[in-house]
């Protein structure tokens, strides 16, 4: 992507709002059809062409390490552990050495997309502003003023004046010029540029139309995301892993993702749920909208409910 051949992937944050399954996984470990959701993304930048990847690690740091160290891909891969975490701008800052002297992409952990990276890149390289933040029109999301000749203006309601106001995929291209604008320690990207705007240097906004985008911030954004990419598959809407096990006399509707030693006994009732590895769902037992996290047995019914390990209620 001429020249662009450098990616850094947001990985090292706590998941809060993602609670209570971000304290069994962190976020890029989510399984989205049975695989995780930062094995999505490299994909992704690996079609696209990019060579080397860097991913800054902190919660549940060692899980995620030994999740990519035994992954192939294509891509040179390095993680950077941060023994205190720095957020989204000193995570950046801290891999300065791995980013080299060219412009590369930047991208959020926790974010699944097919929005078009090449034509992003050229963009940004037509203009060559100091950041190009890939920004869509998602109301739910959107905070990011932009005026008229697409340069941004503020963020999160910083702004003044009549601005058009766009959602943040997660996705953006930046010059090596923003590493030296970051203070030392924990520090926020977004206040980097909020700063640098009102220096003068402002990014500028690449907007898309209607790309396919989801964040996986919430449990509920997490169901959205399997439900929406279930839906739209040819072959139906339910994933089943080759090595998942259900009864023939189970009973699965709606949607459905089962991972890899996941297990659904006679009678069980799945339906618009997820089942992570090792995950159980007993016989007779009813799990409706809900996620049944690594390791966990659902023995009771579920309905629009996060089980993160074994229901204690039903053994004796």
């Amino acid at each position: 992507m001429n020249g662009v051949t450098r990616a850094m992937i947001l990985a090292a944050g706590f998941g809060e709002r993602a609670r209570p399954l971000s304290l069994v996984r962190p976020k890029p470990l989510f399984p989205v059809l049975g695989r995780p959701l930062i094995a999505h993304s490299l994909d992704w930048l690996a079609g696209y062409g990019l060579r080397e990847v860097v991913i800054n690690t902190h919660h549940l740091a060692a899980r995620l390490e030994q999740y990519l160290a035994g992954l192939e891909t294509g891509l040179n891969l390095r993680t950077i552990r941060e023994e205190k975490i720095l957020g989204t701008g000193g995570g950046v800052k801290n891999a300065r050495p791995f980013l080299g002297s060219e412009p590369f992409v930047l991208i959020n952990g926790d974010i699944l997309t097919d929005l078009d990276l090449a034509a992003a890149v050229a963009a940004h390289l037509t203009h060559r502003p100091p950041a190009t933040l890939v920004l869509h029109d998602c109301p739910r999301f959107n905070n990011v003023a932009v005026d008229e000749i697409g340069l941004i203006r503020g963020f999160r309601e910083r702004w003044s004046g009549r601005f058009r106001i766009l959602a943040f995929t997660g996705v953006q291209v930046v010059e090596p010029e923003v590493l030296g604008r970051i203070p030392e320690g924990f520090s926020d990207l977004i206040e980097t540029y909020q700063q640098m705007i009102e220096a003068g240097r402002p990014p500028r906004a690449y907007i898309v139309d209607g790309p396919a985008w989801r964040e996986v911030g919430t449990p509920a954004s997490y169901l959205e995301l399997q439900a929406e990419l279930l839906k739209g598959r040819p072959e139906g809407p339910l994933f089943i892993a080759p090595g998942a096990r259900v009864s023939s006399r189970a009973v699965i509707e709606g949607w459905a993702s089962l991972s890899d030693g996941a297990v659904v006994e006679s009678e069980a009732y799945i339906k618009d749920s997820i089942l992570w590895p090792g995950a159980k769902a007993a016989a007779g037992v009813r799990v409706i909208g809900s996620v049944v996290a690594d390791g966990a047995a659902a023995r009771r019914d579920l309905a629009g409910e996060i089980l993160v390990e074994a229901d204690e209620s039903k053994k004796k």
